[in-house]
């Protein structure tokens, strides 16, 4: 307990005992404040037994597609809305350079299997015919790898079932590496993605906990629970916040992925 002593300053008493002929000294008068109690509470204190965030609605399979090397669009074959299944294609390039590398492995192998038949006719020491076989072997390799690239870099296909949500590219245009031009959606299942959680209140949050799920679009709340939380943070207006994934216990109607959220996760502390 704190106690605030004020020292109140003579009033005037010199002048006072003057007047008054009497040259005693006056006593200093002292008041003395008891605060009480008056440690202020902790307003940084939590006891709350929740924690709240924005979210926003998402798929719980989606991808967005791109191929690895550039090349020329020859035929799109689909459209937002189409479903698909995997290992559908999606988009083909123009594959006349791949198809040449294609041609000139399967010639370098035919020379290096010609040139062992040659070695082997003249009967070559085993040296030179290991030598023969070896760059055979080779040709061989890179013919495959040719194969594979023509196959991989040639065709986009569906890595999963599901539907078309975005097409960004047309016949004729140009497509560099890493460049997406097809978002898929497995709209059948979504989750909940917290966007703004506080790495101060990431720390009270363990999967499996339970929430209340409120989407603002169709003004309802709904019951579900933390699926996953982040291994790394983001920074979000110069605040590092973490992506918490929470399922729901059952698919509303109407549900679409965008839709914005707000939820209540409990604790329990």
């Amino acid at each position: 307990m704190k106690k605030i002593i004020i020292i109140a300053l003579a009033l005037i008493a010199s002048f006072l005992n003057a007047c008054a002929g009497n040259n005693a000294p006056t006593a200093i008068p002292t008041i003395v404040l008891d605060g009480g109690n008056t440690s202020p509470t902790d307003n940084n204190g939590d006891n709350a037994s929740s924690v709240t965030a924005s979210a926003v609605i998402v798929p719980v399979n989606d991808a967005r597609l791109s191929f690895s090397s550039v090349g020329r669009v020859t035929s799109v074959d689909v459209k937002v809305g189409d479903t698909v299944t995997a290992g559908q294609t999606l988009v083909r390039l123009d594959t006349t350079i791949l198809e040449a590398r294609v041609r000139e492995a399967e010639a370098n192998l035919a020379a290096a299997q010609a040139q062992v038949r040659f070695l082997m006719r003249q009967k070559t020491d085993q040296v030179h015919l290991d030598e023969a076989n070896a760059e055979v072997e080779r040709a061989q390799a890179l013919l495959d790898s040719a194969n594979a690239t023509l196959a991989a870099q040639s065709t986009l296909t569906a890595p999963f079932d599901g539907i078309i949500v975005s097409v960004d590219i047309a016949p004729a245009e140009v497509v560099v590496p890493g460049q997406a031009v097809i978002v898929l959606g497995d709209l059948s299942s979504f989750q909940v993605e917290t966007t703004d959680l506080s790495e101060l209140d990431v720390t009270k949050i363990q999967v499996g906990q339970p929430a209340t799920i409120f989407i603002e679009a169709l003004n309802d709340e709904f019951a579900g629970s933390v699926a996953d939380i982040d291994r790394i943070g983001s920074t979000l207006g110069g605040e590092v916040v973490f992506t918490v994934t929470l399922t729901l216990d059952q698919q509303p109607e109407g549900l679409l992925w965008g839709m914005s959220a707000d939820v209540e996760i409990q604790t329990g502390e």
